[in-house]
């Protein structure tokens, strides 16, 4: 039935599919969310309540530039692709990279580059002249995540985007209970 429904769906165009999308994705997300509060916000979040940080920063300041390290699996671009004219998005693992190019290729708005964030920073700061949301989330996490010559590349890519001017960024660090002082943190 769910595949019925889907071709269904997929002959709507694109005009039709998009809000149905949005509707769907929020009241997703509006779940997870709900169910997260109802067990008492236990630790860590989920991903719906980092999009929904972003989401509310956007909204507060109207800027129109998200740029992220740590790319992974898109998740992030994903769900912010719909809400910002310009997304960047850099990635240490050349497979998560690749894997990211493919789901995003129609989406010309979104520019994903390949590199160690601490350097590659630098490079994306000159492509953008205005205020722009950043969410740093590029640092090892084990597992199949990409390890560079640090673990948290963090001062690196704060560096680079102090170094240019025009401080009005904002800056939303994910997993900021890893900053004690150990492993690059």
């Amino acid at each position: 039935m769910k595949a019925f429904l889907k071709k269904i769906f997929n002959l709507f165009p694109a005009f039709i599919k998009e809000p149905l999308y949005r509707m769907r994705m929020k009241r997703a997300k509006k779940r997870v969310i709900e169910t997260w509060i109802s067990k008492g916000r236990p630790y860590p979040p989920p991903h719906a309540i980092k999009q929904r940080a972003v989401e509310n920063f956007r909204e507060k300041s109207g800027y129109q530039i998200l740029v992220e390290t740590g790319t992974y699996k898109g998740d992030m671009m994903e769900a912010q692709k719909r809400n910002f004219r310009s997304l960047f998005s850099i990635e240490l693992s050349e497979e998560f990279y690749n894997e990211c190019c493919q789901k995003f290729k129609k989406d010309k708005h979104v520019h994903l580059l390949l590199g160690d964030s601490g350097t590659m920073m630098a490079e994306v700061m000159k492509k953008i002249n205005e205020p722009a949301i950043f969410w740093l989330d590029g640092h090892y996490s084990g597992g199949n995540t990409a390890l560079g010559n640090t673990q948290c590349p963090i001062f690196g890519e704060i560096d680079a985007i102090f170094n240019e001017k025009g401080t009005d960024h904002i800056l939303l660090i994910d997993d900021a209970r890893d900053f004690n002082g150990t492993c690059d943190y």
